[in-house]
C-alpha cells in the first residue's frame, strides 16, 4: 500500500462489508511487521499464549486442522509440530499475510490459501481441530463465523480461540479502551505512521460483546465451553470449544455450560480431510 495508511477503524466496524473491507486493508498494511507488533504489544507473551492453545488440544493421530486468520503462520506451525501425522491448512484474508506465512513454510503437512471465516473452503464435518488466534473480534458477522465453524467442525472436534477478552464492569471495560488504544496505537504509530493501525485492537474490542454476552452467543450458536483461561490480568482469553451435545432452546440459554472432556481420544481421527 502506497502512502500512510489513512483508513479510520471507528467508520468501518458497525456495518460487516466495511469492516470486512477494513480488515483486509488493515491487515494488509500490518503484516509486514505483524510479528514484531504482536511481540511488543504483548510485551514478548504472545507466542507463550499461542503455545499455551496448541498445549491445550486433545491428543490426536492425525487430524485435519485448520487455523483461521492465521497471519503469518505461528499457530499453524505449532499445529504441525503438536500433529505431525495430521495436515494443517492456514487460511486468511490478506494476500501480504499469506505471502509471509508461506516464506516461513518449513512443514510438508502445512498449506496456506485465500479464506474468509465467514465462508469456510471445507466440507461439512471435515475438521478435527479448528484455531483462531485474534480472529473472531475481526469477524465482520460473529455469529456467521460462529456457524462456520460450527459447520466445518467434526462432531467431536475441538475449536480453540484465542482474543482479547472484554469485562462485563462499564468502568473495566474503558479502562481497558484507553490502555488498549493508547498502547497498540502507539506501536501502530511508530511501525506504520499511524495509530489506526493497531489501535484497531481497542476499537474492534469496544464493538464486541462482553464476556458474559459472549457466552451467551456461544451457546445460541450450539457450543459448549470446555475450558477457559486468562492471561494478562484478563486482556486475553483462550477458550475451548465443543458442539454441544444437547440442542439449545429458549429454556437452556442464558445458563452457564462447561462440559470437560474426558477419555482417549478417537483412533478414526486422521481420515477426515478439509477439502
Amino acid at each position: 500500500m502506497g502512502g500512510r495508511f489513512a483508513l479510520k477503524a471507528r467508520e468501518h466496524l458497525r456495518a460487516p462489508e466495511r469492516k470486512r473491507y477494513f480488515n483486509e486493508k488493515h491487515f494488509e498494511e500490518a503484516a509486514r511487521r505483524y510479528d514484531l507488533a504482536t511481540r511488543a504489544m504483548s510485551l514478548g507473551r504472545d507466542a507463550a499464549w499461542k503455545r499455551a492453545l496448541v498445549a491445550a488440544l486433545p491428543d490426536l493421530r492425525a487430524p485435519a486442522c485448520v487455523d483461521i486468520a492465521c497471519g503469518t503462520g505461528d499457530v499453524a506451525f505449532l499445529l504441525a509440530g503438536r500433529y505431525p501425522g495430521g495436515t494443517v491448512v492456514g487460511v486468511d484474508i490478506a494476500a501480504g499475510m499469506l505471502a509471509l506465512a508461506g516464506k516461513r513454510n518449513r512443514f510438508p503437512n502445512v498449506r496456506f490459501e485465500p479464506g474468509d471465516m465467514e465462508a469456510l473452503p471445507f466440507a461439512d464435518g471435515s475438521v478435527d481441530v479448528l484455531t483462531g488466534s485474534y480472529a473472531l473480534r475481526n469477524a465482520p458477522e460473529l455469529r456467521s463465523a460462529l456457524g462456520e465453524i460450527r459447520r466445518v467442525l467434526a462432531d467431536d472436534g475441538t475449536a480453540a480461540i484465542l482474543d482479547f477478552s472484554r469485562p462485563e464492569s462499564p468502568l473495566l471495560q474503558k479502562l481497558q479502551f484507553l490502555l488498549l488504544k493508547g498502547w497498540c496505537g502507539s506501536w501502530g504509530f511508530l511501525l506504520h505512521g499511524t495509530p489506526e493501525v493497531h489501535g484497531y485492537v481497542a476499537e474492534s474490542l469496544a464493538v464486541f460483546p462482553d464476556r458474559g454476552r459472549f457466552a451467551g452467543i456461544l451457546r445460541a450458536e450450539g457450543f459448549e465451553v470446555a475450558s477457559s483461561r486468562r492471561f494478562f490480568l484478563g486482556i486475553t482469553e483462550l477458550l475451548l470449544l465443543r458442539k454441544a451435545t444437547s440442542p439449545v432452546t429458549g429454556a437452556t440459554r442464558g445458563k452457564a455450560v462447561c462440559t470437560c472432556a474426558t477419555g482417549s481420544p478417537d483412533e478414526r481421527r486422521g481420515s477426515r480431510r478439509p477439502g
